[in-house]
């Protein structure tokens, strides 16, 4: 087909088309433009309402948490009292079952306790009274207690005879410092 129309108005058809396209895209971008700002919009809505529920949550928490360190602190310090109390009272306690075992491994055949007079002062001698089955028995109780690590000194005070062969002794026991405990 052969265009019979004058340039200028060729020239006004062509602009025409090309402002028709220029304007399509202009709509299209307009619109993503709108759709874009939408979620944009819709993003920071959202984001400030995690924002405005998290703030809450934790304030909730903090206050829950005053509300327990109130409570449970004081009930905390005093448990923690008690047992650096209890702890120090059992640091400190003569433990006499461990001095006592320590002793009855260095007894010899033949010889038996009487008495034990235990104070938990590791300065004041101890006196032990001891029946022996014979004046041996009742010497080597005093070397066997030397022999204890527990041990500083032993001293015999007295030995009698009961007269049916067996000998009454009195043995006076100093401990090594910290070890009467």
């Amino acid at each position: 087909m052969i265009n019979l129309l004058p340039p200028p108005m060729k020239e006004q058809i062509r602009y025409a088309k090309l402002n028709r396209l220029v304007l399509r895209y202009l709509r299209v971008v307009i619109l993503v433009v709108v759709v874009l700002a939408g979620v944009f919009a819709g993003t920071f809505y959202l984001q400030e309402q995690q924002t405005v529920a998290v703030v809450a949550d934790v304030a909730e928490k903090q206050q829950t948490i005053a509300s327990l360190n109130k409570t449970f602190t004081p009930k905390a310090k005093e448990v923690s009292d008690r047992l650096n109390a209890i702890t120090y009272v059992q640091s400190s306690q003569t433990h006499f079952s461990a001095l006592v075992a320590d002793i009855a491994k260095v007894v010899p055949r033949g010889v038996s306790i009487d008495s034990l007079t235990l104070t938990g002062n590791d300065k004041v001698p101890v006196k032990i009274a001891v029946t022996a089955l014979s004046y041996e028995g009742a010497l080597s109780l005093r070397n066997a207690l030397i022999t204890s690590p527990r041990v500083a000194g032993a001293d015999l005070e007295t030995i009698t005879s009961n007269g049916s062969g067996a000998y009454q002794t009195s043995i006076v026991v100093a401990f090594k410092p910290g070890q009467a405990k």
